[in-house]
């Protein structure tokens, strides 16, 4: 595989959940990460992002402006910019847009992030019907915590 340049710029706009991911990592490569720019525009604080889940791969977020707030199957937090979030494999998570200007990198591998996101964009519309969630999240080894429930 050649070296690659990609600006977010020039990435298509995936829409999940109130988010918009624009994936940084070329498709069809053999890597074992991929890194989308994610934001919220629009969105009220608060607004974006998934339910608790988890899922079988690793996840890391860097936060470049604003703030993000993490649920780490417990309590949420508060990352602000320059913050770095890792989530490891297996672990129940959230998170969501804390300030309307919250920017973060998602680095997610190995494992079927980008799938995910694109099947999402394709089939989620707003506001969510969870059974289309559910499926999605399914299909790609994701699972979504039952509501009420605790880990």
């Amino acid at each position: 595989m050649p070296v690659t340049v990609t600006s977010a710029v020039d990435s298509p706009v995936l829409h999940v959940l109130g988010e918009e991911l624009r994936p940084l990592t070329p498709a069809g490569h053999a890597l074992s990460v991929e890194v989308f720019e994610t934001s919220a525009p629009g969105q009220a604080p608060g607004e974006a992002g998934p339910p608790p889940h988890r899922h079988p791969w690793d996840e890391i977020y860097v936060v470049l402006n604003g703030t993000l707030e993490v649920f780490d199957g417990m309590t949420w937090c508060d990352a602000k910019a320059g913050a770095c979030v890792c989530v490891p494999a297996g672990q129940w998570h959230a998170y969501r847009n804390g300030t309307a200007d919250c920017r973060f990198l998602t680095i997610a591998g190995p494992g079927r992030a980008r799938e995910l996101f694109q099947q999402a964009d394709a089939e989620i519309t707003m506001p969510p019907d969870m059974d289309t969630v559910l499926s999605v999240a399914a299909r790609n080894g994701l699972e979504i915590m039952p509501a009420g429930a605790t880990p």
